[in-house]
């Protein structure tokens, strides 16, 4: 009798599939899907308050107005996301006199946006290709192409990611949290390529660490390269060792010494009971529907977490969910759970069952289907103020708003609208679908919602949430009381987004906070919320202004009496 050390290991199950369950997924819908949602909410909008310091600081760069490796605002360092800033910066001297400094600024983060997608989609499809990942093979009839299953599998992995909430509006910032997503892509397709390819592996871990480093988050970037250090004797890795370990030594000196120049940028802190009960109720919608998909499929695949294509998101989605509870960013790090989430969760898409599946699509064909109803009769009513009830809201939140017709818009959300009308019925239909078959309704109902919103309601939107007339309104109001080009100006109570946004517009040179120079200056724009009681200036308000629908953020235009000349 053997004894329960020599006892033969039993082989990890593997799923169980049909060869018509890997049939392609046409390339045009998912590159046209794909467009649709990453163009809304990059065009045809001013920076709102999400964008204000990047754009800020990289409109300063651009202009000389700071240094290039100490980037600043209005002359105070501002902490972390450095390639923000510099992305920024470039795309607004190369192109802001085609476009406009606020598109042109927006560019370089569509590209990060698009490049996170097709670095999952990549990492998806190497992983499957993994001979432990592979299902097994039919005793009868047509065998499963190996290339074939593991595109079934990026394709379910992508459309998982495009239908997480969370990467809709945190996904359209220009902020340095797309970037530090890309980082984490970059690094989730090096792990993907470790096993097979080393020296693209090594080149992406490599690029992905600095961008984390540089893009905001250095503690991640240090924990990230021991993470992937510790998983470099893993069985699966073989000869790719010695490379991989030489760009890692290199990479870790390289985020130790920016970790040690930013110590104070990003501090962790110990989290509350409060705050991690929080965190987690943000996490279910901010996940949704990759969550419970991962969670099941690292149930489902217990027996083969040692392996590579479990181990490697499995590992890397811990990590920054760990990081999310040490953050002091709030719900914006989950951000960086999402890219291994989703390729976790398109390991479920084999071996669920079809009442789940069928479950999980009629919540999305009935919600999004919902959702866009509500989208499409608030528009009427704002154009049209039938349903009054509706149309009196909206004229309380944007007062002075008047809605026009914008034949091409209008077009494009019919478009949108008779897509997910197709996409519907071809999922209600009787015949049997591929593997990606369950995150079709829920990555096309979050896109159709997108493009509605982002054609439909956008102008309103901007108008509620622009900066652009309170800034035109600074500036003439200062050209109208004798103020110079470039009036140097005190602010109070504004934050980094509202002095970089403000600037741009009203043309004044801000200098934030109480330091002795802004005693100096002749204007003082502050900020009081709700009831608080103004700053304490001496001096005459020349203009009071607020956003619409803002009456608790008040702002204030004063000519000082005090100023020292």
């Amino acid at each position: 009798m053997n004894s329960p050390a020599e006892t033969p290991r039993a082989p990890a199950p593997r799923p169980v599939v049909s060869s018509e369950s890997v049939a392609r997924l046409p390339r045009w819908p998912l590159w046209l899907l794909c467009a649709a949602y990453v163009l809304p909410g990059f065009v045809g909008r001013d920076p709102w308050t999400g964008d204000g310091q990047t754009f800020g600081v990289a409109w300063q760069i651009a202009q000389g107005h700071s240094s290039w490796l100490e980037p600043t605002l209005w002359g105070h360092a501002v902490s972390g996301g450095w390639i923000a800033y510099w992305l920024g910066a470039l795309a607004l001297k190369a192109f802001a006199g085609w476009f406009g400094a606020p598109t042109a600024t927006r560019l370089p983060f569509m590209l990060l946006l698009a490049a996170c997608l097709g670095q999952v989609w990549h990492a998806a499809n190497q992983l499957a290709l993994r001979d432990e990942a592979q299902p097994v093979q039919p005793a009868f009839g047509e065998p499963i192409a190996r290339k074939d299953y593991a595109r079934a599998m990026a394709d379910g992995a992508l459309l998982s990611l495009l239908a997480c909430l969370g990467l809709l509006v945190r996904g359209h910032e220009t902020t340095p949290a797309l970037v530090q997503l890309a980082g984490v892509c970059s690094l989730l397709l090096g792990l993907a390529l470790l096993p097979r390819r080393a020296a693209r592996a090594s080149a992406a871990l490599g690029l992905g660490l600095l961008a984390l480093a540089f893009g905001g988050a250095p503690w991640l970037a240090l924990f990230a390269a021991l993470l992937v250090a510790l998983l470099l004797p893993a069985p699966a890795l073989r000869g790719s060792r010695g490379v991989a370990a030489f760009t890692l030594s290199l990479c870790i000196a390289g985020c130790a010494a920016v970790l040690w120049h930013l110590h104070g940028a990003t501090e962790a802190r110990v989290p509350t009971l409060a705050s991690a009960e929080h965190l987690l109720g943000v996490l279910a919608w901010f996940l949704w529907p990759a969550w419970p998909l991962a969670c099941w499929a690292v149930w489902r695949w217990r027996a083969s977490l040692g392996a590579w294509h479990v181990l490697a998101p499995l590992a890397l989605g811990l990590l920054c969910l760990f990081s999310a509870f040490l953050s002091r960013s709030g719900s914006a790090p989950l951000l960086l759970v999402l890219p291994a989430a989703a390729v976790l969760g398109s390991l479920a898409l084999p071996v669920m069952r079809r009442g789940s599946l069928a479950a999980l699509d009629w919540f999305a064909l009935m919600f999004f289907s919902l959702l866009a109803f509500v989208v499409w009769l608030l528009w009427i009513a704002l154009l049209t103020g039938e349903p009054a009830h509706p149309a009196a809201n909206i004229a309380r939140l944007a007062p002075g708003y008047h809605a026009h017709l914008r034949p091409i818009p209008l077009l494009v959300a019919l478009m949108a609208t008779g897509a997910w009308a197709a996409v519907a019925a071809w999922r209600a239909g009787r015949h049997r679908h591929p593997i990606w078959k369950g995150m079709v309704l829920s990555a096309g109902g979050v896109t159709l919602v997108w493009v509605l919103v982002g054609t439909l309601w956008l102008p309103v939107l901007d108008y509620a949430s622009s900066y652009r007339p309170l800034g035109e309104q600074v500036g003439r109001a200062l050209r109208e009381h004798g103020a110079g080009p470039e009036p140097r100006v005190q602010t109070l109570g504004l934050n980094p987004s509202q002095q970089g946004l403000l600037g741009y517009w009203s043309g004044a040179h801000f200098v934030p906070g109480a330091w002795p120079e802004s005693w100096r200056t002749p204007y003082v724009l502050t900020l009081t919320r709700g009831d608080g009681l103004p700053w304490p200036v001496r001096g005459k308000v020349l203009w009071t202004g607020h956003r619409p629908g803002e009456n608790d953020e008040l702002l204030r235009l004063w000519r000082r009496d005090d100023a020292q000349r």
